[in-house]
């Protein structure tokens, strides 16, 4: 549905230049000769861009600026004058003008002011739209997405919950496998109890045991008092033994028998402690690989994955990337002092088109790095990690991608607006102060998907 633009302006010859300029652009133009028909039209019709000549008799553009957003603060102002000063422009600002054309101006300059505002607009109440979303999301400690690899994710958490089964989660690194098993700990009858990770290839063979199983006095050089290890730190609660096929073969046949036993003897130590603890353990490697190479015990295996869970990788949720922007954006901006309004849609295609080898942490390093580079209220291209944007250079020049990007965005906005439509009853206004945003926002993208009209 076509825009629709007021144009304001005293001097007929002028308002039909302006009206013979934008027309041929598409937009649906209305034309008033006064500040007072601006106002009958303004407290009566849906505007989109408000453009408004500063000084005419009676009523001046400010005071049709001051009744646009006070009718709809979202409508587009821009002034016009030849007459411009610091004071009246500062004004205007501060009322809430998106623009201000000094004459003369060339057609392109006019047109150029209408389209980039408007796509400023857009840009914002999409990540508005997608901060509403992102509130509304299913989501699990930190786990964001609403693809449906996701939500098949979120119902094994639920199931794996449930049960005290050690359990074995796989996946590419960076897919967020620490977060499972928190998000799995903390839904089940252990939650409140200990959930301790443990990195087995970011600790030295020589101290993992010690850490794992824990030692006595005395027990090596060095050992002044006796330390408990994770296995009875964890008691009652959850182990997580993340990348656990670093493991050594001699701590593998140890780990073992603990776990057959249900009893870690510390370094050192003669006398067993009994503990309980739910296992859990991840890897992106292939074990069976691991086992047919004989760097893995099958019995092992066996033991610690009675329950299996794999995590989709990025780029098998690419429905879930503008989401997740949202998500990183919005926790990054918090105490950075920066305000971010939304993405822009050449960002935001560049971050959609991306393969994401990195997974998820990639994802929000990239957006901790464009929050810091930003200068404006919108993330843009330039903001973005160089590797990211020769990555898909050549993608972005596939026509039937950005297609493919722009039909599955549509459908999740118009599929969450009809959802949050029909949870307020039909109430449109109810529905807007569920998604943050205004009414006349909310109506705009009614009209926008061609949704049931207000």
């Amino acid at each position: 549905m076509a825009e629709t633009i007021l144009i304001v302006e005293d001097d007929p010859h002028v308002l039909l230049s302006y009206e013979a300029v934008l027309k041929p652009s598409g937009y649906e133009v209305l034309t008033a000769d006064s500040g007072e028909a601006a106002e009958r039209i303004l407290r009566t019709s849906s505007l989109d861009v408000v453009i408004t000549d500063l000084k005419m008799p009676k009523m001046s553009g400010l005071e049709v600026l001051r009744i646009a957003k006070n009718a709809d603060p979202e409508t587009i102002v821009i002034l016009i004058t030849a007459y411009p000063t610091v004071d009246t422009a500062v004004e205007a600002m501060k009322v809430g003008a998106c623009d201000y054309l000094i004459k003369p101006f060339s057609v392109e300059q006019l047109r150029a002011a209408v389209k980039e505002a408007l796509e400023k607009r857009k840009t914002k109440e999409a990540y508005g739209l997608l901060k509403g979303q992102l509130r509304s999301a299913f989501a699990v400690d930190g786990i964001v997405g609403q693809s449906r690899g996701l939500l098949k994710l979120f119902d094994e958490i639920r199931k794996v919950a449930s049960v005290s089964a050690n359990l074995l989660i796989l996946g590419e690194s960076g897919v967020g496998k620490e977060l499972v098993a928190r998000a799995i700990h903390e839904n089940s009858a252990r939650q409140g109890r200990p959930f301790i990770p443990l990195n087995c290839a970011a600790i030295p063979e020589t101290l993992l045991e010690a850490e794992l199983f824990g030692y006595e006095r005395g027990a090596f050089t060095g050992a002044q008092a006796a330390k408990e290890g994770l296995l009875e730190a964890a008691n009652g609660g959850t182990l997580f033994l993340d990348e656990f096929c670093e493991l050594s073969p001699p701590l593998q046949a140890k780990l073992l028998r603990t776990l057959e036993e249900g009893a870690a003897r510390r370094l050192g130590g003669r006398k067993p402690i009994p503990f309980d603890v739910r296992f859990m353990a991840s890897t992106n490697r292939d074990v069976n690989e691991e086992i047919r190479l004989g760097r893995f015990r099958q019995d092992l295996f066996f033991r610690i994955s009675v329950i299996e869970i794999r995590v989709p990788s990025l780029s098998q949720r690419q429905e879930d990337i503008p989401l997740l922007v949202a998500h990183f954006l919005e926790a990054s901006s918090k105490g950075s002092g920066k305000a971010i309004e939304g993405i822009t849609p050449e960002a935001m295609e560049r971050l959609t088109l991306h393969n994401w080898p990195g997974n998820v942490r990639e994802l929000k390093n990239a957006m901790e790095r464009a929050l810091a580079y930003a200068t404006g209220p919108f993330i843009t291209v330039q903001d973005l990690p160089e590797a990211i944007l020769t990555a898909t250079e050549h993608q972005r020049q596939i026509s039937s991608y950005r297609d493919w990007r722009d039909k599955i965005l549509e459908r999740l906005e118009k599929e969450f607006l009809e959802k949050s439509i029909h949870q307020q009853g039909g109430n449109l206004t109810l529905a807007a102060k569920a998604l943050s945003i205004h009414r006349s926002t909310l109506y705009r993208l009614i009209r926008k998907h061609h949704l049931l009209s207000p």
